[in-house]
């Protein structure tokens, strides 16, 4: 297997998820945005979008969450998905609950300002403002869901939820866009998940 990586927030995604299930996979890291819309990586990727992962077969999986769910199968060893249908279900909620309110504002302030996307969507700098006015909101939400004290956000071990949760505050790190101060359970959270190996991923 090959990963094709480069600096942003879906394929730190998919770092961390690697670094959490202990596995070593070989990268082929590339520029953005020359790298990934070139006519050679277009085979791979016709989309022109990071990250990829190429098996052993030649076969290709694309978008952050279905490289990390073919991983999840094929090492389960440590489980971030869950191992029966409660936890998966359970777990599975979580994940989209960090990736829709919170990982979503930022990705979509990313779309609608960065020179880099501004040929791939009609950016509206008011919808990008928006996005930020709306994220201390969204923190302050998972502050309260998580003020029972448990250590992952999930429950009691960490998941593909706090992976989600490590790519927001990568992007909250490089767009000075911070958890605010008064969500203690949040930034007590983020505290804990800067000291994990996969951080540096």
């Amino acid at each position: 297997m090959k990963l094709y990586n480069a600096p942003s927030g879906n394929t730190k995604r998919v770092r961390i998820f690697i670094a959490e299930k202990g596995i070593e996979i070989p990268r082929v890291d590339l520029d953005i945005p020359a790298g990934t819309r070139s006519t050679e990586f277009r085979k791979i990727n016709s989309l022109g979008e990071l990250p990829v992962l190429e098996l052993d077969d030649g076969q290709v999986i694309t978008e952050s969450l279905a490289i990390c769910r073919y991983l999840e199968a094929a090492f389960p060893e440590p489980p971030l998905m869950g191992r029966d249908a409660a936890e998966q279900g359970h777990i599975e909620m979580w994940s989209q609950r960090i990736y829709g309110q919170i990982f979503m504002p930022y990705g979509l302030f990313v779309r609608h300002s960065l020179s880099l996307f501004a040929d791939i969507v009609d950016q509206v700098p008011a919808f990008a403002e928006a996005q930020v006015k709306a994220i201390p909101e969204k923190w302050s939400w998972l502050d309260r869901e998580i003020s029972d004290g448990r250590p992952f956000i999930a429950g009691e071990a960490f998941t593909m939820a706090d992976v989600h949760g490590m790519t927001v505050l990568m992007l909250a790190d490089a767009f000075d866009l911070p958890i605010p101060d008064h969500c203690d359970n949040v930034n007590k959270w983020a505290r804990a998940m800067r000291t994990r190996s996969s951080w540096d991923a």
